[in-house]
């Protein structure tokens, strides 16, 4: 197909290779009407004047400005007329290329699902326990679709992993650790080792936490049982003798009172018993029977006969 774009108007000779115009010319009287500007000072009277000066600026410069949009316009004419048949001719091309993108679109999809089902049947057809714990969009990688990339190829890094997977899940097998299943998660999760051994020690290291604060408490527990224990008989408070009472001198009196009755001391009891109870407790057991004033003591061991 031999299309050729031709300009016969202008010729390649005719383009303009430049606007001509007095610039010198005015470049030299401006600069010589600016002269007066340099460095002037205006005063709060003279304030109208800076306000005509800005006023006669503006308006030369608006002048220049606006012939240079007047000559890019008219320079820009012809050009925007051919820029919008050209569009035109690049429209009728467009069409039937995309047609033809979209049937080479169609056929690079329906290759790559082909190939994907391949490596798919490649995968399911392996003996490898690992693709029960892995599925395959977990190690799937796009390039595999790439026609360049051999069948080939990809078979020998599918079964590079798949050995790479079950050679290491042995290792963490061998560790005989009870956090094997959270190794192993660890482990799948980014199909490193490094992973799973930094999650088995940190169960381990746990675990040894927890072990010795409950040994610690226990023999937190034991040391105050033991110190209960150790506690000496303690006496039963006596009251403090009082002072006997002064007879009082009483008027005689037809009647005389009946004597008052003497208090009567309550007898005291002996029972001998068991008690159960945390180290705590058995401080508040202790303490109680001090504020009542009650005694308390070791129960002596029966000899066998």
């Amino acid at each position: 197909m031999a299309m050729e774009l031709k300009i016969f108007s202008p010729k390649e000779d005719g383009f303009i290779k430049a606007i001509e115009f007095n610039h010198e010319e005015l470049k030299t009287e401006i600069e010589a009407q600016l002269e007066k500007y340099q460095g002037l000072a205006y005063t709060d009277d003279t304030i109208q004047e800076a306000r005509k000066d800005r006023a006669t600026l503006n308006k030369f410069k608006k002048a220049l400005d606006d012939k240079r949009k007047e000559i890019k316009g008219r320079c820009l004419e012809p050009f925007n007329a051919f820029e919008v048949r050209i569009k035109e001719l690049v429209a009728l091309v467009d069409k039937p290329m995309l047609a033809i993108d979209e049937q080479v679109k169609g056929y690079e999809e329906r290759k790559k699902a082909e190939k994907r089902a391949e490596i798919e049947a490649f995968w399911n057809a392996s003996e490898s326990n690992v693709k029960t714990l892995v599925p395959l969009n977990r190690v799937f990688n796009p390039r595999w679709l790439n026609a360049t990339f051999a069948m080939s190829r990809i078979e020998e890094e599918i079964s590079a992993f798949l050995s790479k997977v079950e050679s290491e899940l042995a290792i963490i097998e061998d560790l005989h650790t009870e956090f094997e299943d959270q190794a192993v998660r660890a482990y799948l999760h980014s199909f490193s080792m490094a992973d799973a051994l930094a999650e088995n020690k940190k169960l381990l290291e746990q675990k040894a936490k927890r072990e010795e604060y409950r040994r610690q408490q226990e023999v937190a527990a034991k040391a105050r049982a033991e110190a209960i224990r150790n506690i000496p008989e303690q006496k039963m408070a006596q009251p403090e003798p009082q002072p006997a009472p002064k007879p009082e001198v009483r008027q005689p009196s037809p009647v005389q009172a009946a004597p008052e009755a003497s208090p009567v001391e309550e007898p005291i009891h002996q029972i001998d018993f068991r008690v159960w109870g945390t180290a705590a407790q058995l401080a508040d057991l202790k303490t109680f029977l001090r504020t009542r004033g009650i005694r308390y003591g070791h129960v002596p061991q029966e000899r066998a006969a």
